[in-house]
């Protein structure tokens, strides 16, 4: 257990970081989601009624009209502007995003019934017949120029040129692209947008392995930032956690490794930590710390936010159970004595 300790420093560390100042913008007016009196459209207005966006979206989608909208952009699923598309393409406008003071800002690519997540901080958005990617305070920071292009993952996303199209499933529900003419290519991007080629052997030991080639590192991180990742690597706990349902893992394959993939900014003043396995990403091991450093939360997919120890007791409780019914797992720890151990540590504040 001694490496819990590192959890306690880090709760009690308070450097601020390049001394910037990052602030929820409470001096700005409240906005918020409402709807039309039959509950039928969706639109956004300032706390004072001043209608930023206009209610002429379906209110189709989980929409909070008690709760401010916290994020830099304001976002509605559905769009007019689908209709023009064909369904043999695999790109699809899902919606409209705006800025803070109604501005139109893009069109979300469609994915997974509603608008395309963001991975590593960046999202697909559809301009034309082109996809191209957007960050979380609504830049268009990657130009659409691609028929195509897959989510950002490990830094890195595959795109598409040259035409391609959809080839559905047998039972129509689920598809995949394929190339439409002989011009077909691909290739990975980095988060500037440049093509990058790959080399034949490792140049750094965590060099980006794709199809038994290789592309570079795309991580850095400052010394104050490699504390943050040493000191979630080096918590115990979390690779027990992330272990434990796993039959067929040898611990030493695959113990979670963490990258930042996004850092603070005005309306979310906290540095985003992956969990990698294999440089593949584990969707439930995503964490959220401040710039100072001094809270660390659990980061779901939804945007929920758990102050670490909570999160870590509650995974322990339902692992105690786990364990108490499958004693003989290959990854089985003491899942009681960890939990009364979280549960004497002080709380967060």
């Amino acid at each position: 257990m001694i490496s819990q300790n590192i959890f306690l420093k880090l709760l009690s560390f308070g450097l601020i970081l390049l001394q910037t100042t990052f602030s929820l913008a409470q001096t700005k007016e409240k906005l918020y989601y409402f709807s039309t009196a039959d509950s039928t459209k969706v639109g956004a207005k300032t706390e004072s009624g001043k209608i930023i966006v206009s209610a002429k979206f379906s209110n189709y989608g989980n929409y909070d009209f008690k709760e401010s909208i916290q994020e830099a952009t304001i976002e509605f699923i559905g769009t007019e502007k689908a209709k023009g598309y064909s369904s043999k393409l695999p790109l699809m406008p899902a919606g409209e995003v705006y800025d803070r003071n109604g501005k139109f800002l893009y069109y979300p690519q469609w994915f997974d019934n509603g608008l395309d997540y963001f991975e590593e901080g960046l999202r697909r958005y559809v301009s034309g017949n082109k996809i191209g990617f957007a960050d979380k305070d609504g830049n268009l920071t990657i130009p659409a120029k691609w028929d195509f292009a897959e989510p950002f993952q490990y830094g890195y996303a595959k795109v598409y040129i040259g035409g391609w199209k959809k080839q559905y499933e047998k039972g129509g529900e689920h598809w995949y692209i394929v190339p439409s003419s002989r011009k077909s290519d691909s290739f990975l991007i980095n988060k500037k947008g440049e093509k990058i080629e790959p080399y034949k052997a490792k140049k750094h030991p965590k060099d980006y392995e794709v199809g038994g080639v290789y592309y570079p590192y795309p991580f850095t991180s400052t010394s104050t930032e490699q504390k943050i990742l040493d000191s979630l690597k080096n918590l115990d706990i979390i690779n027990d956690i992330h272990l434990a349902p796993c039959d067929n893992c040898i611990k030493k394959d695959h113990l979670l490794d963490f990258e930042i993939t996004e850092k603070p900014r005005e309306y979310f003043p906290y540095y985003v930590v992956q969990g990698y396995v294999n440089q593949s990403k584990e969707d439930s091991f995503v964490f959220a710390i401040s710039s100072d450093m001094t809270k660390i939360y659990h980061y779901s997919w939804d945007g929920k936010m758990q102050p670490l120890q909570d999160w870590i007791i509650s995974e322990l409780e339902n692992l105690q159970e786990y364990f108490e019914r499958l004693p003989n797992k290959p990854n089985y720890f003491d899942a009681v004595k960890s939990l009364q151990y979280w549960k004497n540590l002080p709380k967060q504040k």
